[in-house]
């Protein structure tokens, strides 16, 4: 028998069909007509798994079957069934995104009655905590007042410089300001910003950034990798700046 011809992983996804749905398929294409042992015998497939596949690719059309004196005899449809379940799918999917769209407002109102309850969101290594940076300058740029606040803790501030070495410059260029409350020696102004200390003895495991609604917590795991967590939540993020100016205001 000639090599049967290979279909992708995604194109059978995207025709719903799994790979031994095809193998079954194609098998029965080249035996022309066969009962179900023979078919399970040419593919090395299960007989009750070979049965609930017949069952399935008759469902979709592109098996049928004869009833013989002895044995039920099952044979491939057209290739072409095959373009067309595909068309059927399209247009399936069309179907869908149509409803969908009209059922987006109710979604979304769905979605604000939620609103009172926070969104957390985790970022994983440095590639993640850049993008936690990113999202700080991104949503503090739209802010009436651009600048956010910030815990700034000696334990792990090289690390956080190393995830986006840039970022007090791309911070600068989007004209966003930063007041610092700092933890442990070391750091400076840079432009655009303002820095007092809570304290120059001790340090901290972590760095607390408040902007706009957002508060965001950068500390590192056990195997020392960087990680963030970001609370969207206005109460939250209230909260935290009242802490932060209070102290501000006393230091």
């Amino acid at each position: 028998m000639p090599t049967l011809p290979k279909l992708d992983v995604l194109s059978l996804e995207l025709l719903g069909l799994t790979e031994r749905d095809y193998t079954i398929y194609a098998a029965l294409l080249q035996l022309g007509s066969a009962p179900l042992r023979r078919v399970a015998e040419s593919t090395g497939v299960s007989r009750g798994t070979v049965h609930d596949t017949l069952k399935r690719l008759m469902s979709l059309g592109l098996v049928g079957y004869v009833d013989a004196k002895t044995h039920r005899h099952f044979q491939a449809e057209d290739p072409q069934r095959l373009r067309a379940l595909a068309t059927q799918r399209e247009v399936a999917a069309q179907e869908a995104r149509e409803r969908i769209g009209k059922l987006l407002p109710e979604l979304k109102e769905l979605a604000g009655s939620a609103e009172h309850r926070p969104v957390v969101r985790y970022y994983d290594g440095d590639s993640g905590v850049r993008l936690l940076l990113e999202d700080v300058l991104a949503h503090t740029s739209k802010l009436k007042q651009k600048r956010y606040r910030v815990y700034s803790s000696a334990g792990i501030r090289d690390l956080i410089r190393h995830a986006w070495p840039q970022f007090s410059a791309a911070r600068k260029r989007k004209g966003v300001t930063v007041r610092s409350l700092a933890i442990g020696e070391g750091g400076q102004t840079v432009g655009l910003d303002e820095r007092k200390w809570l304290t120059r003895k001790e340090s901290a495991p972590t760095y607390i950034f408040i902007y706009g609604r957002k508060t965001a917590y950068v500390a590192q795991d056990e195997k020392q990798r960087l990680f963030g967590v970001m609370i969207e939540d206005g109460d939250i993020a209230r909260t935290q700046r009242l802490i932060f100016d209070t102290l501000w205001n006393q230091l």
